[in-house]
């Protein structure tokens, strides 16, 4: 089956050039993550994941809650990667990407709001405050050696500074159902911009996918030779 997930106007880079004809799958729904990768032309297959994300939380506190999305993107990109080879081992991808981003506030994991009454009660607890929001990734990708694939992660954090916003246009901004798919319940490329003074790093990573990070690493891979599609045929 063919695949070709880069587009004739990306950037003639080594990675692009590495990735042309290959399986590259996104193991998510997000439009963000999706429409974030299209803007330097990759177009992956989206395949969302089934697991669950039901990592207790108690196991990522303080200092560790950074690990949280990280563990979350891992098992996602591993459920995606071995049920598509197990539907068809003739056909398997040669790169999976997922990712997982939550807001880490005081130590707390903060993921998306239950409802517009809990999106009311997160934004407010923000107000006034600098947080973080935390992305992690994983990439899976075929190797000869068992168990037959290899997951190399990257996690990337931005400081947002939270405004002291009124009652009143939090309520209103949780009515417009904005910030109910958002972790940390708002939208910094919506109307949540509203509520945000500043950030300090990856403005991808607090849309939901830390750009240059990723590619970074797969340049790295790409130099050293360690994403050999070809070798695990």
């Amino acid at each position: 089956m063919a695949h070709d997930p880069i587009s004739p106007d990306a950037l003639r880079t080594p990675v692009f050039t590495r990735l042309k004809g290959k399986r590259v799958v996104l193991a998510s729904s997000s439009p963000r993550r999706r429409d974030i990768l299209a803007t330097v032309g990759v177009h992956p297959e989206i395949v969302p994941s089934t697991f669950k994300e039901d990592l207790p939380k108690s196991d990522f506190f303080g200092d560790t809650a950074h690990e949280y999305p990280v563990e979350t993107a891992t098992h996602k990109a591993k459920e995606v990667y071995i049920r598509l080879v197990m539907q068809d081992e003739h056909d398997p991808p040669d790169l999976v990407i997922a990712a997982d981003t939550v807001i880490v506030h005081q130590g707390k994991i903060l993921e998306k709001p239950l409802d517009k009454t809990d999106n009311v009660r997160m934004l407010a607890d923000m107000c006034g405050h600098s947080f973080h929001v935390v992305t992690g990734v994983a990439i899976v990708h075929p190797i000869l050696q068992a168990p037959g694939y290899e997951v190399r992660t990257v996690c990337e954090q931005t400081r947002v500074h939270f405004a002291d916003v009124p009652a009143p246009l939090l309520q209103a901004y949780a009515d417009s159902g904005e910030g109910l798919d958002r972790a940390g319940g708002f939208a910094i490329q919506g109307r949540g911009a509203l509520f945000i003074r500043s950030i300090e790093g990856d403005y991808n990573n607090v849309v939901g996918f830390p750009l240059y990070s990723v590619f970074e690493l797969l340049h790295t891979l790409v130099e050293n030779e360690e994403l050999d599609f070809e070798g695990t045929a």
